[in-house]
């Protein structure tokens, strides 16, 4: 059932674009409000209670909706339903290639930058290594928040692990009245989750790409940063996805020459997350041969 929601989920959210408007987030800041209005009286607020309390309430109606649904529809059925649509909500905000086809087929040049300055979520450099550089970290960081953390956490922890996640990316966001020491315990939690689906992206591009590159890339940024293996952010996976594509291993590799042109760093990345994500859907069908998941 795991793989099968993912695939259909994955499929649907690419093949139908109207499925961007189902996911409504529109509730979270009156939640947020109403939980800082009504609950600052409780003891450790805005500390570890307000951290809790606002992960529990939406992930509590998310066991309910599953609970639910296979009380009406029977416990395979309905839990495989239940499970792609919260997948569906949880995907996105938007289709990964569309936005990165949105910059490369833009029909002007500001046009152009204003696609672009909106998937890096900031103004570009002028200098055109830095913004090749900048697009390629975007394309990863994107697609591991969009798609890669997503799947992961539902492997690992079914529905419940697909919306703590994306609950965690949500409310890192600046327009939530959020207290900063509120937000800075979001934000460490979305680092915790991404910390192993980083890896396991590094890994997959490791064996999409070239293997040698990349734990060159992972082991420098390491030896930079003077952090052993579990401290530190997830730069070793901009580091990786930088040394492939920057130093022209994509385009050497299958078809990627063909991707050339003014977007050609942009286009070469997404063509990488493409193979990556092939990788990790060929290990989960694997892992669902032996058993390992349902």
């Amino acid at each position: 059932m795991t793989i099968v929601a993912i695939l259909l989920a994955f499929g649907l959210s690419h093949l139908v674009k109207e499925l961007a408007d189902f996911r409504q987030r529109g509730w979270l800041s009156p939640f947020v409000r109403w939980c800082n209005d009504k609950l600052s009286m409780l003891p450790g607020w805005p500390g570890i209670t307000s951290f809790l309390i606002m992960l529990a309430v939406p992930l509590l109606a998310v066991a309910l909706g599953s609970l639910i649904f296979e009380g009406l529809l029977g416990r395979n059925l309905g839990g495989f339903l239940f499970a792609t649509l919260v997948l569906l909500y949880c995907f996105g905000p938007r289709d990964l290639d569309v936005d990165v086809s949105n910059v490369v087929n833009a029909d002007t040049d500001a046009e152009h930058d204003q696609a672009a300055a909106e998937l890096a979520g900031q103004d570009l450099p002028e200098e055109p290594d830095a913004r090749a550089g900048l697009m390629t970290e975007t394309v990863f960081v994107q697609a591991l928040r969009r798609w890669f953390a997503i799947i992961f956490w539902f492997a690992v922890l079914g529905v419940i692990g697909a919306m703590l996640y994306r609950l965690a990316d949500w409310l890192v966001g600046d327009r939530l009245p959020l207290a900063d020491r509120q937000r800075q315990r979001f934000w460490r939690l979305r680092e915790v989750m991404e910390w192993p689906v980083a890896q396991l992206m590094t890994l997959g591009l490791a064996i999409a790409a070239d293997f040698d590159s990349v734990f060159s890339a992972w082991k420098q940024y390491h030896n930079e940063q003077g952090h052993n293996l579990f401290e530190g952010d997830n730069g070793f996976l901009k580091a990786a996805a930088r040394r492939i594509v920057l130093t022209g291993r994509a385009a050497q590799d299958g078809f990627a020459d063909q991707l050339k042109g003014p977007d050609s760093c942009l286009r070469q990345a997404m063509d990488l997350v493409w193979r990556v994500l092939g990788v990790w859907l060929t290990l989960l069908a694997l892992m669902l041969l032996v058993g390992w998941i349902s």
